[in-house]
């Protein structure tokens, strides 16, 4: 189990002010988390732009990245996690569902985050979805993160391991009895050696969650204006490349695409209630 140590720290007026405003008691918790996600946010690796794809639908659900979650939009929770690590420019996509959830962000000022609705003349799939956004990334790692997903995942260290690691890509995976619904691993190592996407039965337990860092050599890998899927025209390219790296995380995660995961999530997060910034004892 993971302890945190006892520091006891003397600010000027000012800066106690300060701390006092960031404190919505959800995002921020109290003054210690407040210092705590400062700390966090000045040692990080700057990655500060991510790309979410939230264009999906599902029949009973509608919109997944819509669906209420103890009371708000999904999406609103997952732009207030990223925005707790350091996200301050998202590009979203989001297909013909942009004016619903255009309506529940605006243009992100609310929370911190500077929103680019970036639009599709028809679906490219979502890889063709990410090379439209090309032209407005920086030359540094992008996170691109699913709308459909609810998850509590410590962004930074995510960001930090794909660093390290060296590779072109970094997905996020998780130990989950196999699910026909997410692509599926295999591993040598923290290397993926073979991606299966969706609908697979490759009874493997290790799951893709729908959560990457990209380096900007992996948007020149895709055909501009082509229908492409990550899933099966990138990833297990990059993996036969040995350019694609896993990082394992514990903790909250569900693809609500399904009613079943959908209910399951509600029900975890009534028991959570709140995201985490940083790993928890």
């Amino acid at each position: 189990m993971r302890t945190k140590s006892r520091l006891t720290i003397t600010l000027p007026p000012d800066l106690v002010e300060s701390l006092d405003r960031m404190i919505d008691h959800q995002t921020v918790r109290n003054r210690s988390h407040a210092i705590e996600l400062l700390i966090r946010q000045g040692l990080m690796p700057e990655v500060t732009t991510a790309i979410v794809l939230a264009g999906g639908e599902h029949e009973g659900i509608g919109s997944p990245a819509l669906a209420p979650v103890g009371g708000q939009a999904l999406i609103l929770l997952t732009l207030r996690h990223l925005v707790g690590f350091g996200i301050r420019n998202v590009l979203l996509l989001a297909g013909r569902n942009e004016p619903e959830i255009r309506e529940v962000l605006g243009n992100g000022e609310g929370l911190g985050v500077s929103i680019q609705y970036l639009e599709e003349e028809r679906p490219l799939g979502t890889a063709g979805a990410l090379k439209s956004a090309e032209s407005y990334l920086p030359d540094s790692p992008v996170l691109v993160v699913h709308g459909d997903v609810l998850t509590d995942i410590d962004v930074s260290e995510l960001i930090a391991f794909h660093l390290s690691e060296g590779c072109l890509a970094t997905m996020a995976v998780k130990p989950r009895n196999a699910e026909k619904d997410c692509g599926q691993v295999m591993l040598q190592g923290n290397r993926i050696t073979d991606f299966y996407a969706d609908g697979k039965e490759q009874g493997i337990s290790i799951v893709n969650t729908g959560l990457y860092v990209l380096q900007p050599e992996v948007f020149g890998m895709i055909e501009k204006g082509k229908e492409s899927r990550l899933e099966t025209d990138v990833f297990p390219i990059l993996a036969r490349m040995g350019e694609l790296s896993a990082f394992f995380f514990q903790g909250i995660w569900f693809d609500i695409r399904s009613e079943e995961n959908y209910q399951r999530a509600k029900a975890r997060w009534q028991q959570k209630g709140v995201f985490r910034h940083a790993r928890e004892a």
